[in-house]
């Protein structure tokens, strides 16, 4: 079973969540987009890779060993690493870093010793609070980038290569993981959802749109997703 953990404060304006997932035999499971990427450690063998923001849905089976996860606020994750994160959209990329290990015996140690190296990055680290706006604005929705580069007075092409260098996406394609989002929020626990309803709400051009959009995210469409929930 996945256990999530929030970081201390310290580290609230940059990690979403810690989580831990003991080893499995087997089984599978299905990881959606969310705008954010993450740092996992396989605790027993103590190597790291970075899984970077994803665009489509990864189906993760067969047997798996004890991880321990970093997931990082969007467009944070690449400033604590010290990597190009857009080197990492859609990968899992191995990632070495000798300061980040696990010290001591248990999940509580383990995290504190990640936080302990992640707070002292943080501190020296400057956020880029333009794109921190935009990450913000982007999430609630109902913004077009035109509109929001407007906004932040900069252009749509500067903040597209901001985008790609911080969250390792387009802007377009973060709004787009964001509705989608929204769309498992909207629907989730209802038991007859009135699709074309949620796809005015949510600004898909109709029913149609939004199960295209729905498939590409989670690989299938949405009656049948909701129903394996």
């Amino acid at each position: 079973m996945l256990v999530e953990l929030l970081p201390s404060a310290p580290l609230g304006d940059w990690v979403d969540a810690f989580w831990h997932r003991p080893a499995a035999p087997a089984g599978s499971h299905r990881v959606l987009p969310d705008g954010c990427a993450d740092l996992l450690i396989n605790v027993s063998r103590g190597t790291l890779f970075v899984v970077g923001t994803m665009t489509e849905p990864l189906v993760v089976g067969g047997a798996h060993p004890e991880l321990l996860g970093i997931r990082f606020k969007p467009g944070r994750a690449g400033a604590l690493l010290g990597l190009p994160i857009s080197e990492a959209t859609d990968l899992q990329v191995p990632h070495v870093d000798a300061k980040l290990r696990l010290e001591g015996e248990s999940l509580p140690e383990w995290i504190a010793s990640l936080e302990r190296e992640l707070t002292r990055r943080a501190l020296v680290s400057e956020p880029d609070r333009r794109i921190d706006a935009a990450i913000a604005r982007i999430t609630r929705g109902g913004v077009s980038i035109d509109q929001l580069a407007r906004e932040l007075n900069v252009t749509r092409q500067h903040l597209r290569r901001a985008f790609l260098a911080q969250v390792g996406v387009t802007p377009k394609t973060f709004a787009r993981v964001m509705r989608f989002r929204r769309l498992l929020r909207a629907a989730n626990g209802n038991r007859k959802p009135s699709w074309a309803a949620i796809a005015a709400d949510l600004g898909y051009s109709d029913q149609s749109h939004l199960i295209a959009e729905f498939t590409e995210f989670a690989g299938t469409t949405p009656v049948p997703f909701f129903l394996s929930a």
